[in-house]
């Protein structure tokens, strides 16, 4: 039997493709078994338990942004990640690392242990720890190709898209009379009318404050625009009021049925986000968070060249701006799932899954 360690943490943009390449791995090898290396932290302590793996939690070690005295810490709590990592990887055959300060350290023992590495890089732009381990392995993979420019470490990796849940990658399956339908019955089952255009807001599985701020505070004017709004606020915010045309939810389950019913999205742009977005077709305005380095609004630029999305800077997005543009956008998301998708893309975890097995072969 063949020990896989998946490792990454802190995001869904880190953590959940590896399940999806977990899974296929799984799936299509009865030699090989995966386990998980996270934080007690991140998002993963929510997601991996459901996957029934082995799950390692070593400590976390933030690298400072800045050199100051916090740096002789991190250095301590490295040292103390790296040998947590060492103890995990003893008898491991293959680390698919997804970035997340979690990983460093992990590639770090790898490298010394002669574990091989491959990793999955799914921002434009890519952390700090896949920058380090793009030096310790030839095996890199990567999301979206303006990663290339964006790193030389990169400038070799394949591209091979984002691991995305498979009910989100059969939507480019659905010719245009089955989309019309499966929205219509999605529609009518949240008690809104099939014949608007429909407006869909999140902001991640713990929501966006700034998101729902603008929501609430705008959403009479933008009902007056005869369209409806579904809304995912988080599961740890209040649940607002279900009025005519507006329907909020704490949590989506089927995040697949929900994007089906959308003709404009608004969201934040972690690269999962925008991975599923472009799976779908859908038109999009994105207000990135402004977080880490810059790689939100990075990822957003990817989908806004492609003519898939508007970009509006957190600082600037309110009430005011989503009122004055709301006409534009519902426009531009009238060719909603009309937009070309690369469906090469859509198989991410197949495409990770196969290098690793052929990595593994080698071992």
């Amino acid at each position: 039997m063949k020990r896989v360690i998946l490792v990454g943490g802190g995001t869904a943009g880190h953590v959940e493709p590896a399940i999806a390449v977990g899974k296929w791995l799984e799936a299509n090898s009865k030699e090989v078994t995966c386990e998980f290396v996270g934080t007690r932290h991140g998002i993963e302590m929510d997601l991996i338990p459901r996957t029934g793996w082995k799950f390692h939690k070593i400590a976390k070690a933030v690298f400072p942004r800045s050199v100051n005295f916090s740096i002789l810490s991190w250095a301590f709590r490295f040292k103390i990640s790296f040998w947590q990592s060492v103890s995990i990887l003893r008898r491991a055959d293959l680390v698919i690392g997804f970035g997340g300060y979690v990983s460093a350290p992990v590639y770090v023992a790898a490298w010394v242990m002669r574990v091989p590495i491959i990793i999955h890089e799914a921002n434009v732009k890519p952390g700090w720890a896949n920058r380090l381990g793009a030096k310790l392995t030839k095996h890199l993979t990567i999301a979206f190709g303006g990663t290339k420019s964006q790193s030389s470490l990169f400038a070799n990796a394949t591209v091979v898209g984002m691991p995305i849940r498979s009910e989100i990658a059969q939507i480019s399956k659905l010719t245009s009379a089955q989309r019309i339908e499966k929205r219509s019955a999605i529609l009518k089952s949240l008690d809104l009318n099939p014949d608007k255009q429909t407006i869909f807001v999140f902001g991640g599985s713990l929501g966006a404050t700034k998101l729902n701020e603008v929501i609430a505070t705008s959403l009479p004017k933008v009902l007056a625009k005869n369209c409806n709004v579904i809304h995912a606020v988080g599961k740890r915010n209040q649940l607002p009021l279900k009025i005519t045309g507006y329907t909020p939810l704490s949590y989506i389950e089927n995040m697949a049925e929900i994007y089906l019913a959308s003709d404009l999205i608004i969201s934040r742009s972690g690269a999962v986000s925008c991975a599923e977005i472009a799976a779908t077709g859908t038109y999009a305005l994105l207000v990135p968070l402004p977080i880490g380095n810059g790689e939100q609004e990075a990822n957003a630029l990817d989908l806004v060249s492609a003519g898939q999305a508007e970009l509006c800077r957190n600082s600037e997005f309110s009430s005011e701006w989503l009122v004055s543009k709301l006409d534009s956008l519902l426009s531009k998301a009238k060719n909603s799932g009309n937009f070309p998708i690369d469906t090469n893309l859509l198989h991410a975890d197949a495409l990770i899954g196969r290098l690793a097995l052929e990595t593994l072969a080698k071992v």
